[in-house]
């Protein structure tokens, strides 16, 4: 047992909570170390993030924050998180509505415009602090083009079509800079939908893989496993063809399940778990060592290569980072893993998904910061006119209040101050508002916050804790946090 925990508990109630009659409480103690650990390097809250590459550039969607809470729904926008700046990607004239779907290592984002039909596709060129969006167009014939992916020599793959499920026209395309939009099938690639390409341009189709530059290397895929269909469920593949595919159940359900295939012709079922219509399945990856990550039943895997099996990684998780419910869905979805070993993925901190890089980790045993206890205090302030005293609304001036104490020692539990901790509240909603402050000489410092109610709960991350050349130890300790206010 921590004998510090009281005091700090002394602390947050008597000191900075005002209404100790309306609060609720939360604290988490100190975790031991664990080799071999995920860390949360957080991106955003209320977004999606769709690809990342080797620098940690992430492209997806998220909502814009307009102060408005609960009582409306934002803009959401299509965005870049590149150097912990958001930035909004510029539309096409003419469209409705932008997608941004991969990335390539040279910071290249490949995506379409518009909604329902016309839909172009697109790539978004890095121009200083922004991006320059080029229109690929379509086909001869065609009204909707679609990316599978664009690689790092620039090269994007797609399908172009007319849209009719029945007698219309459709082709595989090839874009670049030099070649614009050609038809694949022209060049003697299979006249198939690309499903993906690799960061060195080999594609995957639904029967067939091959490498962009040679058309005699078109390969045939095996059958698969019996009981099992090919289709575009989710695919992933690396240089050498190895492949991250999802296969369906011919019969019943047609429930899908994890597979990873070997290029040398085999097929390797890598979860007996499977996904059905009310959870989430996806493929976030296969890289050169055949790694793969991906989302089976509502919950992130990885499955190491070349031949592990799939895992939680609920369990690969740093424990600083506590489950506030189900241990076994703090890791909701894994997309991408880029070379570095980070991992594109949501995780639950508080009551509700955030995007983050998930970030290898191997504890630290010297000139190490931990925070060793984190508090917080959540409270309903009612309008003083509100006879009910319960009601939030936008008409009234009810609001919530938090307050967070965290405490930061070293390897050998002493106190340290001076460090420069930063983090930030959120909510079930918008709210992302980044905070920081320098500890006492107790190794403490605290942070208030004041903020729309009917948000839901209210939490805290711990970012960072640095001073000189020490840094925080994200393999123990406690990190995050979060109360209801009552």
């Amino acid at each position: 047992m921590n004998p510090l925990l009281p005091s700090l508990s002394v602390l947050l109630l008597a000191v900075v909570s005002p209404r100790p009659s309306a609060q609720v409480t939360a604290r988490r103690t100190l975790h031991s170390l664990r080799h071999d650990q995920y860390v949360v390097d957080f991106v955003s809250s209320a977004a999606d993030g769709f690809d990342m590459n080797n620098a940690g550039v992430v492209v997806g969607r998220s909502y814009l924050d307009t102060g408005c809470g609960p009582f409306c729904l934002p803009p959401e926008e299509t965005v870049v998180w590149r150097g912990g700046e958001r930035i909004v990607l510029p539309g096409l004239p003419g469209f409705t509505g932008t997608t941004a779907t991969s990335v390539n290592n040279a910071g290249w984002i490949a995506g379409f415009a518009g909604s329902y039909n016309p839909i172009h596709a697109v790539v978004w060129q890095p121009v200083g602090s922004t991006y320059r969006a080029l229109d690929l167009g379509v086909l001869p014939g065609t009204t909707i083009s679609q990316p599978a992916g664009i690689d790092d020599q620039g090269r994007v793959v797609g399908w172009s079509t007319d849209g009719n499920a029945i007698g219309g026209i459709s082709a595989p395309f090839l874009w670049s800079l030099s070649t614009g939009m050609v038809d694949l099938s022209t060049l003697g690639y299979p006249d198939e939908q690309p499903f993906a390409i690799s960061p060195g341009g080999t594609v995957a189709t639904a029967n067939k893989w091959y490498r962009l530059g040679n058309p005699a290397s078109v390969v045939t895929m095996p059958a698969p496993p019996s009981g099992f269909g090919l289709g575009g469920y989710g695919s992933a593949i690396n240089d050498a063809g190895d492949q991250a595919r999802l296969l369906a159940r011919t019969s019943g359900q047609n429930l899908v399940y994890l597979f990873r295939f070997h290029h040398e012709g085999s097929w390797q079922q890598l979860s007996a778990s499977p996904t059905g219509h009310l959870s989430r399945a996806g493929v976030g990856s296969i890289n050169d060592a055949r790694d793969v990550t991906a989302t089976i039943t509502s919950r992130g895997v990885i499955a190491y290569g070349p031949n592990g099996l799939a895992q939680a990684l609920d369990s690969l998780l740093s424990p600083a980072y506590p489950p506030l419910g189900n241990p076994d869905s703090t890791v909701a979805s894994a997309g991408p893993m880029n070379r570095r070993g980070e991992i594109l993925a949501e995780v639950m901190l508080g009551r509700s998904p955030r995007l983050v890089r998930l970030t290898p980790s191997w504890g630290c045993w010297s000139g190490c910061l931990r925070v060793d206890d984190l508090a917080i205090s959540a409270n309903f302030v009612p309008d003083p006119n509100d006879p009910s005293q319960d009601h939030c609304a936008p008409d009234l001036s009810a609001y919530n209040e938090a307050y967070v104490v965290v405490r930061v020692t070293g390897e050998n539990a002493a106190p340290q101050a001076g460090v420069l901790v930063a983090g930030r509240f959120l909510d079930d909603y918008w709210t992302n508002e980044p905070v920081s402050a320098t500890t006492d000489a107790s190794g403490v410092v605290s942070f208030s916050y004041t903020g729309l109610c009917g948000v839901g709960a209210i939490a805290f991350l711990v970012d960072s804790a640095t001073r000189g050349q020490a840094s925080l130890d994200k393999t123990a300790g406690i990190l995050s946090v979060s109360a209801v206010p009552q």
